[in-house]
């Protein structure tokens, strides 16, 4: 009886397993931004094709506590490895998306290894693009810069153009906030170590696509 109850408790553990918080912190960090981004639903399913009829390529499973189960998939269940961005107390899931439809958005469920598959779109599953992300979340919950970011991306200038006159620098930022969102620039306002607040355009992505900084989820 007593090896059988272990077995079980061995199980629950190991399906059920707690993730902290994950928020990338490097320019490395996220192997795969696409178009936009998804807040997922607490029971996803995963498809080969947009079509639910179609092999499920994965489901995974997670709650406010920060437990993440993966079924019908042989990938490791680690939040870091599979999400976008990873906040459990706070009710956000991300995946970044590739491609949607009327009614599916392709994603990337594993950021470690680029895994792609389809998701249904519906009332549970929100997607936008990095622009509305940025401006919605980084509104709530301010954004960062990654750790590795070259200084000549701490410039703040006059308008949305690197040929226009810098206005400002800063060194350490401890809060930045949004307000506008054009093209691969955003209209911030920078918190800087010293108490001192900044303003001006920050270009936050790369001509490829790649971000400089994140939504401070946490």
């Amino acid at each position: 009886m007593k090896k059988i109850i272990l077995t079980i408790l061995f199980s629950i553990i190991f399906v059920l397993k707690a993730n902290a918080d994950v928020t990338p912190q490097y320019l490395s960090s996220v192997a795969h931004f696409g178009i936009g981004v998804a807040q997922i639903d607490k029971n996803i399913k995963i498809y080969e094709k947009p079509d639910s009829n179609s092999k499920m390529q994965a489901q995974i499973v997670w709650n406010e506590k920060g437990n993440l189960q993966c079924k019908n998939t042989k990938m490791r269940c680690e939040a870091n490895e599979i999400f976008l961005g990873f906040a459990p107390s706070n009710n956000i899931a991300l995946f970044s998306v590739e491609d949607e439809t009327d009614s599916w958005i392709y994603v990337c469920y594993n950021q470690k290894y680029r895994l792609f598959g389809w998701i249904k779109k519906d009332e549970y599953t929100k997607y936008m693009t990095w622009g509305e992300f940025l401006i919605s979340y980084g509104k709530k919950y301010g954004m960062y810069l990654f750790r590795d970011v070259p200084k000549e991306y701490k410039i703040l200038y006059a308008s949305p153009d690197s040929k226009s006159p810098s206005v400002d620098s800063f060194f350490l930022a401890t809060h930045i906030n949004p307000w506008l969102v054009s093209g691969n620039w955003i209209l911030v306002k920078v918190e800087n170590y010293d108490d001192k607040q900044k303003t001006g355009w920050l270009r936050f992505r790369s001509d490829n696509g790649r971000f400089y900084g994140f939504v401070n989820l946490k």
